[in-house]
């Protein structure tokens, strides 16, 4: 029989160290064996912590009820995204009427949510298309130094959802920059976003420096049949976003570089759903997430572009998918952004639509809560995981054959979350006599070395069994 030769993966924390156990030869176990190669001994963080991560977005229930404010801020969340409409806000040039934006800004920050703004819908007079390119620069100029200078206590400033859009008219909605020339001005219209971003980072920078400007919140999935590359799910049937718009927009800043340290923006935002995860990680390498944000980095270094990646949009339909598989994708997900380096994500949305809604919204059920404010299963794990990884530090990623593990600090301790790639379980072994697991909605259990719980066998090792269901790990001084 061949024996096991163990390596020891440490972090140092003021509880003593949390260690894992490396297998370099399968052991036997009850459990598919876990590790398969030696990373280092020692693991510094990768990257340091980003605050306010969580985000969820409100489609004005947080803002409109107080009753939900508690509820939101109770789930852990940290930033909100939530959207302005410049036609409410300028109905006529040059006047302006604050009311509305002032009640949603004022509540997000008097309850502690970082604001994540999204800048939408043009009025009449100043464009031909409430999504698409804008006519009067100069309005358009003027509206966000005014904006930006009166909420400085917003941040996050973005430019449309999924403004790569290229089904106008017949889809006019968020953003519609990716067809060729909607407003007739000889330009394509991926060409006068750019000089958008541009005259927009240098208003809100030149009004309140501590401002970022994100773009808009790229769908850069769903490709239309004209554009789809090989391979692309469904080949782009029922599509409407334009595969060359991120591509495009790229090169033009290539070729129309701006004076003076100016930017075209400071963030590159995006938007993911797990249907597409699958195409990415054929292209990019990595799982859901951290895939498209590897395609996505790729394309900016190939262009010489420094700026972090937002997830503005991620989520899933519990009604499709189930409750459990619900909570499971949104931890998955955090949890990848997190080890890709991601600045915040936000899930989409925090509360069910109406089954009264119109058609489709009313089976849109993405929802952390349900349409009577009732808390999903999603808000427990939304809420145990802004509890265990808010202020964690990514350290590294694990091997774990069968399965995904991620190595964190948080306050000194070492943490793993950890879980299997198929229903079928996998065991990951750590040096320690007793470990503190936490599951999907934060029930705990403490396993201790030696008790029915421990598969491994070893004396001072602990063998937990992990299934498809994220758990956390935390190991106790002895």
């Amino acid at each position: 029989m061949m024996r096991s030769r163990h390596s020891w993966l440490c972090v140092l924390s003021s509880a003593g160290l949390l260690c894992l156990v490396v297998a370099c030869a399968s052991a036997p176990t009850s459990l598919t064996p876990s590790p398969i190669a030696s990373p280092p001994l020692a693991a510094s963080p990768a990257n340091p912590p980003p605050q306010n991560y969580f985000g969820i977005n409100t489609e004005g229930e947080v803002v409109n009820h107080e009753m939900l404010r508690p509820l939101a801020a109770a789930s852990g969340a940290q930033m909100m995204r939530f959207i302005v409409e410049w036609s409410a806000l300028e109905k006529t040039a040059g006047e302006y009427s604050w009311e509305s934006a002032d009640q949603v800004i004022n509540a997000l920050t008097e309850n502690h949510f970082e604001p994540l703004i999204l800048i939408m819908n043009n009025p009449a007079w100043a464009a031909n298309s409430t999504c698409g390119p804008v006519k009067d620069l100069v309005a358009y100029d003027r509206f966000l130094r005014a904006l930006a200078t009166r909420y400085p206590q917003v941040k996050y400033w973005a430019l449309y959802n999924e403004p790569d859009n290229a089904a106008y008219p017949e889809a006019p909605r968020g953003g519609c920059f990716g067809g060729d020339d909607i407003d007739g001005n000889g330009k394509r219209d991926v060409e006068d976003y750019a000089e958008q971003l541009r005259i927009a980072w240098r208003a809100i920078h030149e009004s309140n420096p501590d401002a970022r400007l994100l773009s808009g919140a790229l769908a850069y999935d769903n490709f239309d049949q004209a554009t789809a590359p090989a391979g692309y799910p469904g080949r782009g049937q029922g599509g409407i976003f334009g595969y060359h718009f991120l591509p495009q927009l790229l090169a033009y800043m290539d070729a129309h570089p701006l004076p003076n340290g100016e930017k075209y923006f400071d963030v590159l935002s995006f938007n993911f759903y797990y249907i597409y995860g699958d195409y990415w990680a054929s292209q990019a390498g990595g799982v859901g997430v951290s895939a498209k944000a590897n395609a996505l980095n790729a394309l900016l270094r190939a262009h010489s572009i420094n700026a972090p990646l937002l997830v503005s949009e991620t989520g899933e339909d519990s009604t499709r998918v189930g409750v459990n598989e619900q909570s499971n994708f949104l931890v998955k997900t955090y949890v990848r952004g997190l080890a890709s380096g991601i600045l915040a994500t936000v899930w989409w949305t925090f509360q069910d639509y109406p089954d009264s809604a119109p058609p489709p919204a009313n089976t849109w059920k993405y929802g952390l809560i349900d349409e009577q404010a009732k808390p999903k299963p999603s808000y427990m794990a939304f809420q145990t995981i802004t509890r265990e990884l808010t202020d964690a530090q990514f350290v590294q990623t694990l091997p774990l054959q069968g399965g995904e593990a991620y190595l964190f600090t948080q306050d000194g301790a070492g943490k793993a979350v950890v879980w299997s790639s198929s229903e079928a379980p996998v065991v990951i072994p750590f040096a320690a006599t007793v470990l503190h697991v936490r599951d999907l909605y934060g029930t705990e259990t403490i396993i201790s070395d030696g008790s029915p719980q421990d598969n491994d066998a070893a004396v001072g090792r602990i063998g937990v069994g992990v299934g498809p269901s994220p758990v956390y790990i935390q190991v106790t001084a002895s």
